[in-house]
């Protein structure tokens, strides 16, 4: 074990704070729509703030250096160029915004309001099928980064028994997110996001400000200077040797991205607990801003690790941390615990319980919204809707913590089993693809095209769900299946010898598995709703609009004003305050002067002349790292002010807020319980 007493404190005093922040929010925890949504009672900094600390777990840092240690800077003029489609799509609120009029509680019973109750069932089977196994490789690959990191034996004994310390501390770190998770359902689990978010990004910036005066500038520039032609960590126009980093893993990732837009349920809660939909997407806008220190940081810790790994000057640590890899048999996960124990190896005592603690925040915040997250999925949208008999109250959130538990042990003991035969990122995304696959199109259509049809969502949900669970056993499998794939077309034929050429992996890697199984399910629902279309569907009702609107948005305009051109681009509408128009104004200004810097660069390449590799590098250190940093040092005390008025706002409101057993998340004929039991018709304000 290298930490030292300083380390533990620095981890320990927020911990404990937060874990008694956790207790005290149980009392707000009342009703169904307490656990399933904070009762709708969140604001943007809130929201963004606790989904930005979800963002921080060992699962995503992983990938983002075992990215970085294949690519070095490279990649990221192409994804911070193409980053300009998601962004737009927040500005826009687009999905966000149209979910939370729904005002479904669960994503999937959106989908039973627009297709049917089977649809329902079978998304969510197919959500938590998929999520489950997606999640569940994410408990062992965080304890074992702590064990190497923290430099823990590899085993213990305990009572004469030898056992994995990955093991124990995998336990551990769930059985925290479980208490999260249970004690006050979406409630605590946002506070004890949030308050993790604004804490560890005062951590962010220690650990960021150490790695800017410990690691020489001579020392980076030498690392990331060192790749072969083709093959270059700093120059975006020489990687053409890659095979699986390229420019077609650009290509197909933003694809990927507007096609999965906001489609994974897990983060249903966050957007599900908004005050009004304008809040919600308020909250998107924010976003832009709230990951800035992170950034940072993240960027930091990968060319950290990536200098110690690759420069000569650290060939002391190199030794080390070779020693300590040397018994992992399995290649893959040899190549990614390299990475945490070079970083342990670097980090002085205080900064590396700052880092420790960003990480257990990151792993305790992402596996509680997704315990809480998939388990209210299968009891909200796949037991309860093929149940005959509503749950009272308290059953119904009793049974809801019974399912989190269940989440909670198959996680761990899959995590345990599984290995990983590629990069993370790819396993990642095509795990994913089982659900995802299908479903991208029909959240799409559902909320915006009045002709998708119930018989197309049932086709390209089914598609999506065999392709992805094919794809995914030809990836665990290729090399015991090899020889009889061979043995079916023949060693001389050309498919024999095109699968002779690959022998211990398949030829396709997860990324394009899963554009395959997207296009494939995508096309299928337009086709399938083309033909089976009798009616538009009325969208008014579902989004509770015009004749249907149950009540006024919030700061909602008795008549809307004449907009400008720029208004009807980036969608301001009446709700905007003068403040909100200044900060998505300003949004927009920040993110579209870097786009028009990058088109400058590229045209420049185009036109005049390639740039030397010495500027791409310092082009990247700047924009990536010295601007972040800069922004995020603001930002953090923003973010401060903001969600500290948001937390005392929801417990005013929680206090406040008048629960009713029936919002529950049933639907009844394609109405919310709590609309079709009530008095008055549904049908008007």
């Amino acid at each position: 074990m290298n930490l030292t007493l300083l380390d533990f404190v620095v981890i320990a005093v927020p911990l404990i704070l937060v874990i008694g922040v956790s207790l005290f929010m149980k009392r707000y925890m009342r009703s169904v729509a307490d656990f399933l949504a904070a009762n709708r009672c969140a604001g943007r900094y809130l929201i963004c703030t606790a989904m930005d600390a979800t963002g921080g777990g060992v699962i995503l840092l992983l990938i983002s250096m075992e990215v970085f240690s294949k690519v070095g800077f490279s990649l990221v003029f192409w994804s911070k160029s193409a980053e300009v489609v998601t962004f737009f799509l927040g500005m826009l609120g687009l999905v966000t915004y149209r979910f939370r009029e729904t005002r479904a509680l669960t994503f999937h019973q959106f989908f039973e309001i627009r297709y049917s109750k089977g649809i329902r069932v079978f998304a969510s089977g197919l959500n938590v099928f998929s999520g489950l196994f997606n999640f569940g490789v994410q408990p062992a690959v965080g304890a074992r980064f702590f064990v190497y990191f923290c430099g823990m034996p590899e085993v213990f004994e305990l009572a004469g028994m030898k056992l994995p310390t990955f093991a124990v501390v995998m336990v551990i770190l769930m059985g925290v997110s479980l208490f999260f998770a249970l004690t006050g359902g979406q409630i605590s689990v946002m506070v004890t996001d949030c308050l993790e978010g604004l804490i560890s990004s005062l951590f962010y910036l220690v650990v960021a400000i150490f790695l800017i005066c410990t690691l020489t500038g001579t020392e980076v520039r030498e690392a990331l200077l060192s790749g072969a032609a083709g093959t270059s960590y700093v120059d975006p126009f020489d990687i053409g040797a890659r095979t699986d980093f390229n420019g077609w893993y650009v290509i197909f990732g933003i694809f990927l991205s507007v096609y999965f837009y906001r489609g994974n349920a897990w983060t249903q809660g966050f957007a599900a607990a908004a005050k009004t939909a304008h809040e919600g997407r308020m909250a998107q806008i924010l976003g832009n801003w709230r990951g800035m220190s992170y950034a940072a940081m993240g960027t930091l810790v990968s060319i950290a690790a990536f200098t110690v790994l690759t420069h000569p000057d650290f060939s002391a640590q190199q030794a080390v941390v070779e020693e300590g890899v040397r018994g992992i048999s399995d290649q893959a996960m040899q190549g990614q615990l390299r990475l945490p124990m070079a970083l342990g190896l670097l980090l002085a005592p205080g900064v590396k319980g700052a880092f420790c603690a960003v990480l257990l925040f990151g792993v305790i915040a992402s596996q509680g919204v997704q315990l809480h997250g998939y388990g209210s999925t299968i009891l909200q949208d796949v037991v309860l809707p093929i149940r005959k008999r509503p749950l009272d109250a308290k059953s119904h959130i009793r049974w809801l913590r019974l399912t989190v538990m269940g989440v909670a042990a198959f996680a761990c003991t899959f995590s345990y089993f599984f290995k990983p035969v590629e990069y993370l990122v790819m396993v990642v995304t095509l795990i994913g693809a089982i659900y995802l696959g299908g479903i991208g199109l029909v959240a799409w259509g559902g909320l915006y095209w009045n002709r998708g049809t119930t018989a197309g969502a049932w086709v390209a949900m089914g598609i999506g769900a065999v392709f992805g669970v094919l794809f995914n056993l030809v990836q665990q499998l290729w090399k015991p299946l090899h020889p009889t794939m061979l043995s079916w077309f023949g060693v001389e034929s050309p498919v024999g010898r095109f699968l002779a050429a690959y022998p211990d992996a398949s030829p396709l890697n997860g990324q394009q598995f899963t554009v395959v199984t997207a296009v494939t399910a995508g096309t299928a629902y337009v086709i399938v709703s083309l033909l089976t279309s009798r009616k538009p569907f009325n969208m008014d009702a579902m989004l509770h609009r015009g004749a249907y609107r149950l009540e006024p948005e919030e700061g909602a305009a008795a008549i809307p004003a004449k907009r400008s051109w720029f208004a009807r681009l980036v969608n301001i509408d009446e709700q905007f305050t003068r403040g909100d128009k200044v900060l998505t104004v300003a949004t927009v200004i920040w993110t579209l002067l870097w786009k028009v810097v990058a088109l400058g660069v590229l045209l420049w390449t185009l036109f005049v002349g390639r740039l030397s590799p010495d500027w791409w590098f310092d082009y990247s250190m700047i924009t990536g790292v010295y601007v972040t940093l800069g922004v995020g040092c603001i930002t953090t005390v923003w973010f401060l002010f903001g969600a500290s008025r948001d937390l005392k706002d929801l417990f005013a409101a929680l206090r406040a807020a008048k629960r009713s057993d029936a919002d529950d998340g049933t639907v009844i004929e394609n109405l919310h319980a709590e609309e079709a039991t009530s008095k008055e018709p549904a049908t008007g304000a």
